[in-house]
């Protein structure tokens, strides 16, 4: 359970300070190598994040990173406490080219293999690049957008805000990073575009909430309703008071308390420790159930069956006149997983 759900180096730590004699003896030693492993691999992953920021702002271009190691130092005191298998960076939509072309200049392999016209399309229905360092093994991942694909919503008046970004300390290094305050709401937005499915996405946003000292909780919900995105967001507070006794205002529990989310959080838990994957139409179900708005529900379903998903533009590179064809495509492929899936 621990390794599925990327808590083994908390529950080695943890184990190990609290009860080590409990611990049967080829357990610890397992744990404790996984532990070290993460550790070295961390490690090398943080000094890679920290030669791309220098990279791309020597060449006048300003990422933000966040999530991996900037999360495990930042929240966990511990570069070891977390695992993550990528690092994220956000660049503004018009720096992405110059971005990518930097990146292949230093080594880097595009997973997306585009033509120009290619390209254009997938800066349109997508939100991010996946690279990796031919030399190190290190996949990056560069996002134009911050929410996933399933949250449309006109986010840039938010995100252009002094307080959004916030230049916070690494150890001895400084780095620009998203505000934590708005990475409760980022990192619960992201959660649910998993489908609730981990718990060290929760552990993520509980580390977050006890680091944050005055959370402006009125704000936050303001910002949720404005992206339609309220009740996504008192769905992870509900399964984060109850899993991991987060505190709260006594108006966000009332809030919560009559938000109408008990059911969906219950099956929620119940599926975090069991294996019962969703069907494709499933997930589109409950995808569209954690809206609020008739509206949003409606449009997380048709982004669900038409958005050109990456494998769907790769495929076939369309002049921008039969842009259009990529939905039928995407809904091709769409078909066939569902009776793949069956």
């Amino acid at each position: 359970m621990a390794y599925k759900h990327r808590l083994s180096p908390l529950l080695y730590w943890h184990l190990n300070r609290s009860s080590p004699e409990a611990i049967p003896s080829n357990l610890k030693l397992e744990l404790k190598e996984h532990f070290h492993k993460n550790v070295q691999k961390n490690l090398m992953m943080f000094k890679e994040l920290l030669e791309v920021v220098d990279i791309l702002q020597k060449q006048g271009v300003v990422p933000i990173p966040y999530k991996g190691p900037v999360l495990a130092i930042l929240i966990y005191k511990n570069l070891g406490f977390r695992i993550f298998g990528d690092l994220d960076f956000y660049v503004p939509i018009e720096d992405v080219p110059r971005t990518r072309d930097i990146l292949v200049n230093e080594g880097y392999e595009p997973w997306e293999k585009l033509t120009s016209a290619q390209e254009k399309s997938f800066y349109k229905f997508q939100r991010e690049y996946h690279f990796i360092n031919k030399l190190t093994g290190i996949n990056l991942e560069i996002k134009w957008k911050f929410l996933s694909t399933l949250i449309p919503t006109s986010n840039e008046p938010v995100f252009q805000e002094n307080e959004f970004f916030k230049e916070v300390n690494l150890d001895q290094f400084k780095v620009k990073t998203i505000s934590p305050e708005y990475l409760i709401l980022i990192l619960s937005i992201h959660n649910a575009s998993h489908a609730y499915s981990s718990l060290y996405r929760f552990s993520d946003i509980s580390e977050l909430i006890k680091y944050c000292s005055n959370i402006k909780w009125e704000y936050l919900l303001k910002i949720a309703d404005d992206w339609g995105v309220k009740r996504i967001f008192l769905i992870n507070l509900k399964i984060l008071r109850e899993l991991f006794q987060i505190q709260l205002p006594g108006d966000v529990l009332e809030l919560i308390n009559n938000s109408n989310v008990d059911e969906v959080s219950k099956d929620i838990v119940k599926r975090l420790f069991t294996s019962k994957p969703r069907g494709v139409l499933e997930k589109v179900v409950f995808h569209s159930n954690l809206r609020e708005k008739r509206k949003d529900k409606l449009k997380t379903i048709l982004i669900m069956i038409f958005l050109p998903t990456p494998g769907v533009i790769e495929s076939v590179s369309l002049p921008w006149a039969l842009e259009p064809l990529y939905y039928i495509l995407r809904v091709f492929q769409m078909v066939k997983n569902v009776f793949t899936n069956q």
